[in-house]
């Protein structure tokens, strides 16, 4: 269960980050965004996070 309000927390604050008018809040936001699509990695652990889906291993 803290996994998934971990991510939806995370999510959001990307989210919604870049709105907030802290200019740190904001970079970081757009540094994970640049990271999903800069990362085939980081896209892959979205996707599982997002869909709910949990590798074994």
């Amino acid at each position: 269960m803290w996994d998934y309000e971990e991510f939806s927390q995370w999510l959001a604050e990307m989210y919604h980050g870049t709105a907030s008018g802290d200019p740190y809040r904001a970079g970081a936001a757009l540094a994970r965004l640049r990271r999903l699509f800069d990362s085939p990695v980081a896209a892959a652990e979205f996707a599982e996070r997002y869909l709910g889906v949990r590798t074994t291993g």
